[in-house]
């Protein structure tokens, strides 16, 4: 019989570098050049207790009355349903941030960019959506060939070829293990009408899509996201 693997988790890839000096030169080079380009002291916020607060974070709930005008925080900020047992909705009401970064550090979010934008012509963005900037000419994700070979980060590896049961399927057609899946909309400061948009996709570690004898195995897999998905729900 085939072994079941009830427990689940998220799974990260990595591409490992011989030199770990050379990715850290790798990593601190990419995010001085994120610094520079979005004026973002990415150290400050990480040594600050911070890297957990977005910008979204700092949405302005009162308005200079004082009157509550908007709550967008209700949407993460809630009371905890097992298996998340955290109740943080005082969050709704509260800035409770470090006091280093009470003040939002995300400046770039306050650029006036209309003159760059009247500069753009329709015949430019069109020509800009209607070409893929995940993939290039020969069907190749980009920036997982772009990236350096000391990359120990995440490395892009979803096709977006998805076949009738959701599944995405590299170019030579082998399981990646992704699956999209139906899913409620997220509410708050992250709707399509703030600029928003996201594809929402699942992948679980590669043993818990394998037999026994290691050998990669649908079916299987299938039951193992069945589980999460009754944990998630919290349904039979």
């Amino acid at each position: 019989m085939n072994k079941i693997i009830i427990f689940f988790s998220l799974l990260f890839i990595s591409g490992y570098g011989n030199n770990l000096d050379d990715t850290q030169k790798v990593k601190k080079n990419y995010i001085k050049n994120l610094e520079l380009e979005n004026n973002i002291s990415y150290e400050d916020v990480v040594n600050t207790r911070g890297a957990y607060i977005t910008s979204m974070c700092y949405t302005k709930t009162k308005n200079k009355e004082n009157k509550l005008i908007s709550n967008p925080c209700y949407s993460c900020h809630t009371t905890g349903k097992i298996p998340n047992y955290y109740n943080d909705t005082n969050l709704q009401k509260e800035y409770n941030f470090p006091s280093q970064v009470m003040k939002n550090p995300f400046t770039n979010l306050f650029k006036d960019r209309s003159i760059k934008v009247s500069k753009i012509s329709d015949k430019t963005i069109l020509n800009y959506i209607r070409k893929s900037n995940y993939f290039d000419d020969n069907g190749n994700i980009k920036l997982s060939q772009e990236l350096p070979e000391a990359w120990r980060g995440y490395r892009p590896d979803c096709y977006y070829n998805f076949d009738e049961d959701g599944f995405d399927r590299d170019k030579k057609g082998n399981y990646t293990l992704w699956r999209a899946f139906r899913y409620y909309p997220f509410l708050g400061t992250f709707w399509p009408t703030n600029g928003s948009t996201d594809d929402v996709l699942i992948r679980l570690d590669m043993a818990f899509s394998q037999d026994d004898n290691g050998n990669f195995d649908l079916e299987i897999y299938k039951i193992n996201l069945a589980i999460v998905e009754a944990l998630v729900k919290q349904k039979t």
